[in-house]
């Protein structure tokens, strides 16, 4: 894939870079788990770890496939009795332990779901457990939700999920955090780096049966009951012995990202960048190529229109990111190998992973480049549906109306105009899980994932995840891939020219406001008074600043390091005052205990790895119970948006903008 993305990026006629990288990677070499024994008489049972070919997919009769695996489990031999953990979450080894379950010494069952399954073998080594066996429950990918594959799209009784097992403070390279991995770069010791120890394997659900059949502890607690026919229990006991074996390297693997640079025609150095990686656990039809495909697309489109005459005022970057299945590496690598650059230059960047999974268009976004992807949803035309129905109304869940003048809805929601009356689109917000967490929650640069659902199933990391399956389930018309990538043309090319409101710094208001309110909602007993007192400078200090913002319209200045506005002082232009908002989120003062993590405003979280904490210095504070730095915490994003109000008032005295977009209209 490195050599046909570098020949299709010099073939649209971008500057093609290949960035090389060695990375500590592992690599399967074989793996078992068997029922050993289950009382005095009983033969050993062998369990299935690789799925089972399905008819009418040519794909999964190959007879090469490899076996389920979870990057970075620990090599060994384990034989010992069974504890269910429900989902392996922090909560549930806990609930074990208040249950008085055993955990030591013993092989934990858990199912996929409810955190990253890195944390279900960080919590499992925690408890003291020889091995982890995690399945895929039928109650939540499997028919549970809907028909199995091939007759439907859900998982079937063999699908197996694959995937890292990585959680460290950081993203990137296990043993270069902080800087670059080339072939010298200054490594870790990896004995001391603190990946797992323990063996890990995934199995389907008709191996976990299995197991799970033969247990004869007590009954799970509520919740804890999955999907499969028989009560769930969490125990084994002593006649029920299970042994897994696991054997994996670890070793220095060289790898690149691709990269092609449309070179922009007046602000070359600033750049926006669109990704998606080009790494997969198997075939990966959906996970990663329907992202890679629409980078690809839109690589090619941007170049045609390069090669007729138009040019960007910046430059466009896209971007194939290596190794993001083993725990998001070769885009933080490339973070992490020109920093400074990119803040310096980086308007945003745009995610793409899994993008082209269905017609309903979705986003997690920066607040403040929510406003852009709405324009270009209003643009995009919504796959199956009425003559001028575009984008907008089947996400925002307005009824399509032919005349309705959706860029007054946009402005008066900007500027909360009372009389403010349709819905608007609803954003996710960016935790881990995927490429635009170095960008976003180390350098502070404004990003955002684009990408169409719907489609009923999940083939996820498994060897189902083929072109046989994408066409029977998402479709062979490829139309989601189509409006993704004009989305993404749309979005890019408002970002990459001088267009109205390219960098939207008030919504970060709306949303510390929304985030102070789901922290008083889920707060501890006994933290209300302390909630009250902290939230309230917080909030006064960010209406202030979204004051400020719309009452100098800096949300229709365009992105610019170009030359400083008079009376700025060393602020630079109205433009690079924006940037300056993003940036300042790297600020030292907001602290959730981990140090790669430099944003103030997103970071995962610090327990499941997918969900997002939104102002994480608080949001760690919280967790770990500390009032007094709950309260420094708090001061220090009341001081945050009094000093991005100064930043407003200094730049913004007079100055005048007259907005105006020059892109190209939609392909």
């Amino acid at each position: 894939m490195i050599d046909n993305l570098a020949g299709w990026f010099a073939e649209f006629g971008l500057e093609v870079e290949t960035h090389e990288l060695f990375l500590y990677l592992s690599t399967p070499v074989s793996a078992s788990v068997s029922i050993v024994a289950n009382g005095p008489d009983a033969e050993p049972i062998e369990l299935p770890i690789r799925e089972a070919p399905v008819e009418g997919d040519p794909y999964s009769a190959q007879g090469d496939l490899r076996p389920g695996w979870n990057a970075y489990a620990g090599s060994g031999v384990v034989e010992s009795e069974v504890v269910y953990a429900n989902y392996g979450r922090l909560e549930d080894f806990e609930r074990l332990s208040a249950l008085g379950v055993e955990t030591s010494g013993k092989i934990i069952l858990a199912r996929y779901g409810g955190n990253y399954r890195g944390y279900k073998a960080k919590y499992a080594e925690q408890a003291g457990a020889a091995g982890l066996i995690i399945y895929t429950d039928p109650a939540d990918s499997g028919w549970g939700r809907g028909l199995p594959y091939p007759e439907g799209g859900y998982a079937n009784e063999t699908h197996i999920q694959r995937g890292s097992i990585k959680t460290l403070d950081y993203y990137g390279d296990p043993l270069t955090p902080f800087v670059e991995a080339t072939e010298d770069a200054d490594r870790l010791d990896p004995a001391a780096v603190g990946l797992p120890t323990i063996p890990v394997q995934p199995v389907p659900w008709k191996a976990a049966q299995e197991i799970l059949a033969r247990m004869k502890g007590d009954e799970v607690p509520g919740g804890w009951q999955g999907g499969l026919p028989m009560r769930y229990r969490l125990t084994g006991g002593a006649d029920l012995r299970v042994k897994l074996a696991v054997e994996q390297t670890r070793d220095l693997v060289e790898t690149a990202n691709v990269l092609g640079t449309l070179r922009g025609a007046t602000h070359p150095d600033e750049v926006v960048i669109i990704g998606c990686h080009h790494d997969a656990w198997g075939f990966g039809a959906s996970d990663p190529t329907a992202g890679l495909m629409c980078v690809i697309e839109a690589a090619r489109v941007f170049g045609e229109l390069a090669k007729d005459g138009w040019r960007p005022a910046r430059s466009i970057v896209f971007a194939g990111w290596a190794a993001e299945e083993h725990g998001i590496v070769g885009s933080v690598e490339y973070v992490e190998s020109r920093p400074d650059w990119l803040r310096e230059n980086a308007v945003a960047y745009l995610n793409l992973d899994m993008a082209a999974m269905g017609p309903n268009f979705r986003s997690a976004a920066s607040p403040s480049l929510q406003q852009v992807i709405m324009q270009a949803a209003m643009l995009v035309p919504q796959p199956g549906g009425e003559a001028g129905e575009t984008v907008w109304y089947r996400w925002s869940g307005n009824e399509f109306e032919h005349g309705f003048d959706l860029e007054s809805v946009l402005q008066s929601a900007s500027d909360a105009a009372p009389d403010f009356d349709p819905n608007l689109p609803t954003f996710g917000t960016l935790g881990g899980g995927s490429d635009h967490v170095g960008f976003l929650c180390h350098t502070c640069i404004p990003s955002a994932s684009l990408g169409g659902g719907g489609s009923r199933g999940t083939s996820y990391h498994s060897m189902y995840d083929n072109l046989n399956w994408y066409r029977a389930v998402v479709g062979d018309d490829y139309e989601s891939a189509r409006m993704v990538t004009r989305m993404t043309l749309l979005t890019a090319a408002r970002l990459a020219e001088s267009g109205p409101a390219m960098l939207d710094s008030s919504r970060y208001t709306d949303a510390t406001i929304r985030a102070l309110d789901g922290i008083e909602a889920n707060a501890p007993e006994g933290w209300g008074g302390l909630l009250e007192r902290a939230h309230g400078p917080i909030r006064a200090a960010a209406l202030e600043f979204k004051e400020a913002v719309l009452h100098n319209r800096v949300h229709e200045f365009p992105f610019d390091v170009s030359a400083p506005h008079e009376g700025a002082g060393d602020l630079g232009s109205p433009g690079h005052v924006k940037t300056r908002f993003e940036r300042a989120w790297c600020d030292e003062r907001f602290d959730d205990g981990r140090s790669w993590y430099r944003s103030g405003f997103a970071a995962p979280d610090a327990t499941s790895g997918y969900a997002a904490w939104v102002l994480p210095g608080l949001r760690a504070a919280l967790q770990e119970g500390d009032t007094a730095r709950y309260e420094q915490q708090s001061r220090a994003y009341a001081d945050w948006f009094r000093e991005r109000t100064g930043d407003v008032q200094r730049a913004f005295g007079g100055a005048q903008y007259e907005p105006q977009f020059d892109g190209p209209t939609v392909p």
